[in-house]
């Protein structure tokens, strides 16, 4: 079962790939540009609409709102020169971060009718937002000027900017915030290791732990129902993905014989998740993970024709449209993917 189960999971190892019946297609749009030759989806939600960077022709890159009526739509920036979108909602409220006038870098929070708002930053450092759930909620983290630490915060509309702590080292970053306002990412421990946490209103930051044989960890994402998805390393530099449920503990996603390091980046509300698997040969492949298929190459699940090569998988949406980037004729551009019914396939 073993060595059938790595030939699934990692279609690349073979000519002809074997994947199961239930394995899901999908079809692909590329999202173009604002002008330059490159371009980087982050994040999509249950609408379809997508966030990410492109390259404007011009040598800076700007956070783009991509949907299928407008096509790529330039969100600006704070004053400054760049601009970055990692996350979007459901009502289609934008967070990421943006350079400013004084070149200073801030998280913003962008809205149709109210554009890019500058939410400021702990202690008047950097700072850079992630994520932000229905509610309107963002997490990220802020970094002291000089060589202060960095935090992970919350921000709320009502509340501003809170500093959410550390495992007891001096670092921390919030990557990912479901709708209850549970919050996850990583932070230094008291031994200086890098470790996944799950920060709970009530309760605090949590140590989420690693894979066993690892030394470090990091969450990216947790959905509605308390799933975790991140990726837990070695002293090697090499680790794989994880899904953490209370109860359950950090579940190993698997690994394959020609990738090294494989990454989780983002989980959907059924608990799917995608992520990236750097190759020995030095390359990425995009993969997605279910209960029942296990993890796919997204490579082989497109049509053949395409002319792609998924490189990063970035965010998997409650639809199944899964956003990131990869290489089309010799550039790289931000994707959407989009299941094909079953009369399609």
């Amino acid at each position: 079962m073993r060595r059938r189960s790595r030939f699934v999971m990692w279609g690349w190892l073979l000519l002809t790939p074997v994947l199961p019946a239930s394995a899901q297609l999908y079809t692909i749009a590329d999202l173009g540009t604002l002008g330059g030759k490159t371009s980087f989806a982050f994040s999509a939600n249950a609408l379809g609409q997508v966030v990410g960077s492109s390259d404007k022709g011009d040598g800076n890159a700007h956070a783009f709102l991509w949907t299928r009526k407008t096509g790529m739509q330039d969100l600006g920036t704070l004053g400054g020169t760049s601009s970055k979108a990692f996350g979007i909602n459901a009502s289609g409220q934008i967070v990421g971060w943006s350079s400013t006038t004084d070149n200073s870098t801030h998280a913003f929070l962008w809205s149709q009718g109210s554009g890019m708002r500058d939410l400021g930053a702990l202690n008047g450092g950097s700072s850079y937002a992630t994520g932000i759930n229905d509610l309107g909620q963002v997490v990220g983290y802020s970094v002291d000027p000089g060589s202060g630490p960095t935090r992970a915060f919350l921000w709320t509309s009502s509340g501003g900017m809170q500093d959410l702590g550390t495992l007891g080292g001096p670092v921390s970053r919030a990557l990912g915030i479901n709708v209850f306002g549970q919050v996850v990412g990583w932070s230094t421990t008291k031994d200086q290791a890098g470790h996944a946490f799950l920060w709970k209103d009530a309760g605090g930051m949590r140590d989420l732990g690693a894979l066993d044989g690892s030394l470090e960890s990091q969450a990216v994402g947790i959905n509605a129902g308390g799933q975790v998805a991140g990726w837990s390393s070695k002293a090697t530099h090499t680790g794989n993905a994880f899904v953490w449920l209370e109860g359950s503990g950090m579940r190993d996603l698997g690994s394959s014989e020609t990738a090294f390091d494989i990454r989780a980046a983002g989980i959907n509300a059924f608990g799917q998740i995608v992520g990236t698997a750097f190759g020995l040969d030095h390359g990425m492949s995009a993969f997605v993970w279910t209960k029942s298929t296990g993890t796919l190459a997204l490579n082989d699940l497109i049509p053949a024709n395409s002319g792609w090569t998924l490189s990063v998988a970035s965010t998997i949406n409650n639809m199944g449209q899964i956003a990131g980037y990869g290489m089309i004729e010799d550039q790289t551009h931000a994707f959407l993917l989009t299941p094909m019914t079953s009369s399609s396939k």
